[in-house]
Formats: structure tokens, C-alpha cells, sequence
């Protein structure tokens, strides 16, 4: 294998989606402008060499507001969205409550929540401990489901009327197999389809490319529901696929026969971590490109 025949690609679409940017953002802003520590009720995005780079300017991470001791702290409410009821709690506190979650989650909020004023149960298509979703579930006037996919939605109970969504990040591929489902056991549904334009180009483009390549390197966070899905396609669709965090997890073995390398990434992963793994992936490989 010479050099020269070896060709790295890496997808037009990695790198942060538009919410995780305005989130990152909204608080880095916050930091410059304030002087003062800046709290994220959760991790703000699942990346964890991004969280460090948070906590060096003074941006941090708590579980709850009974976390926070300082009067009148700033408190970011992340990308994810969380709950109405959970938003009325800590508005009521002596913080300064900034919401960050993503236009994107906001309008599946708002398409749960009018669905759910017109007397639909809401099937949500998601991972059920995902933050997201949690979230979700607070619009659903309590008659939410989660489901995985179609498998779970046949344990599902009969609903006259529903109103079937997607997490954001969701495999558009799995929703349409749950929705298909999900009529089977509803008098009437809505099908809202939900998974977010730019997860749909991302895993669009990944499809394209993982299918044509004899190596797929995927970067992002381990516990990024969005990155664990672009993994799984590329493992069906390549000859071989890896996950990895940083640049370091590349291995010369990864790269034994493989001339045709495309590295995608999750939504939370910067541009900065996507280039130094396509350096490394140019030295293990070989590659001029």
C-alpha cells in the first residue's frame, strides 16, 4: 500500500450542532462578561476534554440547585431542556436562571405540549434516561411513554390517541420502524418526526460515506447519545468502525489495509478535537491527504 493511494475524508457536518454552539456560547459569554462562576445544571454538553475547558473558566457543573451556596449565582439550563415544573423551581430560587436548551428541543416541547392539550398520550422515541427526554416527559401532561424503538412499543397499552415524537438525535430509520408500530396499537396517532435537521444531514452524510470506506473513525464522547448512534450505522454499514475520545485511542492496527479512512463526529464535539485526530489518523495511515 503506497501512500498516495491512502485518502482520509472527514464529514462536512462534524463537528457542533447549532444548539451545542449556542449553548457554548451563551456561557462563555456569560464568563467574560460576569467574572464570576458560571453553573451548568448537568454536564453542559457529553464531551469531556469540553467540560475541562469549561471548568478553566470557572464553568461548572452541578446535579441540582441545592448545590449551588452563593445568592444570586448564574444557573445555565443546558442544551438538553429540562422539565416545565423543574424550570418553575429554580426560577422561584435567588439565582439567575439562563435557558440554553436548543430551539430545536424548545419546538418539540411545544409540539408535546399542544398535542397533550388536545388529549394525546405522547410516545416518545428516545433513551430513557437521556436528559433530553427527560425533559420531554415533563410536557406530556403525565401520560408519556419512552420507548427504544419498535420492539418496545409493542408492550405498549392501547391509546385512542396519541402523539408519537422523536429525541432530537434520534436514528431517523428507527422512528419511522416505531411509528410504524406504534399504529398498530393506536386509534389514532400523529406522527411528529422531531429528529433535528442537522442530525439528519450528519447521519445522512455518514451513511454515504461509512457504506465506501474500509475505516470509519467516530469521535465524541462515550456517553453522547447522538455520537453512540453514529457509531452503531457506521458498524453495519463499514468494514470497520472505532469510537474514540481523543486522538490518543488511534491505533497502527486500526489502519491495516484500509485505504478509504472517513472520520465523522458527534454534535458535541469541536472542530479542534476532529483535526487533531485526523493528524494522528495521517500518521498511523501513512496518508498525504
Amino acid at each position: 500500500m503506497t501512500p498516495d493511494k491512502i485518502r482520509i475524508t472527514v464529514a462536512k457536518s462534524a463537528g457542533f450542532c447549532p444548539g451545542v454552539k449556542n449553548a457554548i456560547d451563551k456561557v462563555m459569554e456569560l464568563a467574560r462578561q460576569r467574572r464570576k462562576t458560571i453553573y451548568t445544571l448537568g454536564p453542559l454538553i457529553h464531551n469531556k476534554q469540553v467540560i475541562e475547558t469549561l471548568k478553566a473558566q470557572n464553568i461548572h457543573a452541578v446535579k441540582s440547585a441545592a448545590e449551588i451556596k452563593e445568592k444570586g449565582a448564574i444557573l445555565v439550563i443546558r442544551a438538553h431542556g429540562i422539565a416545565p415544573e423543574e424550570e418553575a423551581a429554580l426560577r422561584a430560587l435567588d439565582l439567575e436562571v439562563i435557558d440554553a436548551t436548543c430551539p430545536l428541543v424548545k419546538r418539540v416541547q411545544e409540539n408535546i405540549r399542544a398535542h397533550a392539550r388536545k388529549g394525546c398520550a405522547t410516545i416518545i422515541v428516545g433513551d430513557l434516561e437521556h436528559a433530553e427526554v427527560l425533559g420531554l416527559m415533563g410536557y406530556t401532561g403525565n401520560r408519556g411513554y419512552v420507548v427504544a424503538g419498535a420492539e418496545e412499543v409493542k408492550d405498549l397499552p392501547r391509546l385512542e390517541k396519541a402523539n408519537i415524537v422523536a429525541q432530537t438525535t434520534q436514528e431517523h430509520d428507527i422512528f419511522l420502524a416505531a411509528a410504524k408500530e406504534a399504529g398498530k396499537h393506536c386509534a389514532e396517532l400523529i406522527v411528529s418526526n422531531t429528529i433535528c435537521t442537522p442530525t439528519r444531514q450528519r447521519q445522512k452524510e455518514t451513511i454515504e460515506f461509512a457504506k465506501n470506506s474500509d475505516l470509519v473513525i467516530v469521535v465524541g464522547g462515550k456517553n453522547s447519545a447522538n455520537t453512540t448512534r453514529l457509531f452503531q450505522i457506521c458498524r453495519r454499514l463499514a468494514k470497520k468502525a472505532v469510537h474514540i475520545e481523543k486522538e490518543d485511542e488511534l491505533k497502527k492496527s486500526f489502519f491495516t489495509g484500509a485505504l478509504k479512512i472517513f472520520i465523522t463526529a458527534g454534535a458535541s464535539t469541536p472542530i479542534w478535537m476532529i483535526e487533531k485526530v485526523r493528524e494522528r489518523a495521517r500518521e498511523l495511515a501513512g496518508g498525504k491527504q
